[in-house]
């Protein structure tokens, strides 16, 4: 297993970015959730993963978010989870998908 530390932000209407560093290449996880939750960011975020062969196309995941940390399990094995800067004040059942870009 291989690990890259970066950042996870939900942004309005129920959309997400993550961001990681992985052999000085930015690799980008985008998308939206099923259903919307407030705003967060984790600025102490990890991705778990095998190969960079996983970081690719349009990926399904569910998982968490709050009250105080996130995690995302993406149905092709890689997992994104951290621990949120401000707690929100409820836990959030979440389900998106996201596509993956690296730049």
């Amino acid at each position: 297993m291989h690990t890259a530390h970066g950042v996870i932000m939900g942004h309005p209407g129920g959309r997400f970015t993550c961001t990681f560093i992985i052999d000085d290449i930015m690799y980008t996880f985008s998308g939206s959730f099923a259903s919307i939750v407030p705003n967060f960011t984790s600025n102490n975020t990890k991705l778990t993963y095998n190969s960079v062969d996983q970081l690719t196309h349009t990926r399904q995941f569910d998982g968490r978010v709050g009250p105080n940390n996130v995690k995302l399990t993406l149905f092709d094995g890689p997992e994104i989870d951290g621990v949120l800067d401000m707690p929100l004040d409820l836990g959030f059942t979440i389900s998106g998908s996201g596509v993956w870009h690296a730049d």
